[in-house]
């Protein structure tokens, strides 16, 4: 291999988490909401790049009577949450670009929001590629000589 190249290596994990039966107001409580998506990324070591960002639908002609969804940016990722508390239901996705302890996750949506029924999901993302090194010593070192003018 040539010297001048990296190998990057993303090992990432996707939990998708379909959820029934759940508690009706923690589902439509952007206090809960807000206290699960601070809590999940520091429990899994996950760095937050935003406040936890939150819409309210009100429904409309469709199935959809309304809810919240919230999504976390996160510097791996993000985590996206998406109620519907007139149905006691909920559907989210955590991805990260690494590896994450998937049941300690599983556990905090469990305390949070109670499901009854879970259809749980999980992929994996195995990736990697060659990063040219000369490359990204030249872009930093441009970087450093704007901040230094």
């Amino acid at each position: 291999m040539n010297s001048s190249n990296e190998t990057i290596r993303l090992d990432g994990t996707h939990l998708m988490l379909d959820c029934f039966g759940c508690n009706k107001k923690a589902l439509a409580s952007e206090e809960a909401i807000t206290g699960f998506l601070n809590e999940l990324p520091d429990k899994l070591g996950m760095k937050k790049l935003i406040k936890p960002y939150i819409v309210t639908y009100p429904g409309g002609d469709s199935w959809d009577r309304g809810g919240l969804t919230a999504i976390m940016l996160i510097a791996e990722s993000h985590i996206s949450l998406h109620t519907f508390p007139h149905d006691g239901f909920f559907t989210a996705d955590v991805y990260s670009c690494k590896p994450f302890d998937v049941e300690g996750a599983l556990n905090i949506f469990r305390r949070y929001f109670r499901a009854k029924t879970e259809k749980i999901q999980i992929a994996k993302r195995d990736i990697e590629f060659l990063r040219n090194r000369n490359m990204a010593v030249l872009l930093n070192k441009h970087k450093v000589k704007q901040k230094g003018q």
